[in-house]
């Protein structure tokens, strides 16, 4: 039995701090990459797990590391092999007939019940997902809302979101305009890869967590939230979802 002859030198305390910062950045990333891929083949769960695991152990230092290599190059050289495998197979993903999928949240709903008013942030053609959390919210809202005007608005997109049935089952999708089309989502967000700090008793949390469950479903389209509240935008972003704002009201 041997040991290796090179090992790690001892940090100093702004190296340090660079490597925990690095590590956090690492494990934020992991699980929503992993969500792209809900069924990897053997060769894909391989290329993942060598791609963040063999960063995560260079950088977290523990113990006796075989896989060090002797020099900064050589290790330099094997990060960016693996990132080129990475990229390649995220660059393999198939592409999606909706290039574009929007997720609506309650208050978009309740300022602008109109689906097709997205137009101009994310082009004509685009899916609207109203997930089970929102038709949930709006249904409450609409007996229970603070104020009548709150009640009115809530049942205003609830009646419009109950007229899309006439164009069909809104659970497999229907048109609402032109090139827009509306599906009403049934299932709430489960995964055991989701952020570690989403609380799904949290609304906000399980509405972010049900756009990364749906982006793992289509990972050849774009997901981008509809909303206007300012703390859901906060963890979209956190999350690298991007989001577009409904139109000011009528």
């Amino acid at each position: 039995m041997g040991y290796p002859k090179w090992g790690w030198a001892k940090d100093e305390p702004d190296r340090e701090a660079a490597r925990m910062a690095a590590l956090g950045e690492l494990r934020r990333l992991a699980p929503m990459v992993r969500l792209l891929f809900a069924h990897p083949t053997p060769r894909v769960a391989k290329v993942l797990q060598e791609s963040f695991d063999l960063p995560r152990a260079w950088m977290e230092h523990n113990g006796r590391d075989y896989s060090i290599p002797s020099s900064i190059d050589e290790a330099l050289g094997i990060l960016e092999s693996h990132k080129s495998d990475l990229l390649t197979l995220i660059e393999s993903l198939p592409a999606d007939e909706w290039a574009v999928r929007v997720v609506v949240d309650t208050n978009a709903m309740i300022d602008k019940p109109d689906l097709t008013v997205y137009k101009a942030e994310v082009g004509s053609k685009y899916r609207v997902h109203v997930p089970p959390l929102t038709l949930g919210e709006l249904d409450d809202l609409k007996r229970s809302g603070r104020t009548p005007e709150l009640r009115e608005a809530a049942a205003r997109a609830v009646r419009r979101l109950k007229g899309l049935r006439t164009n069909g089952d809104p659970i497999q999708g229907v048109r609402v305009a032109g090139d827009v089309w509306a599906e009403f989502g049934f299932t709430e967000p489960v995964s055991n890869d989701l952020p570690s700090w989403l609380d799904l008793g949290v609304p906000d949390d399980r509405f972010a967590a049900g756009c990364l469950t749906l982006q793992s479903q289509h990972p050849g389209s774009r997901i981008v939230a509809a909303t206007s509240d300012i703390n859901l935008q906060t963890k979209l972003a956190a999350l690298g979802i991007p989001f577009v704002e409904p139109p000011e009201r009528d």
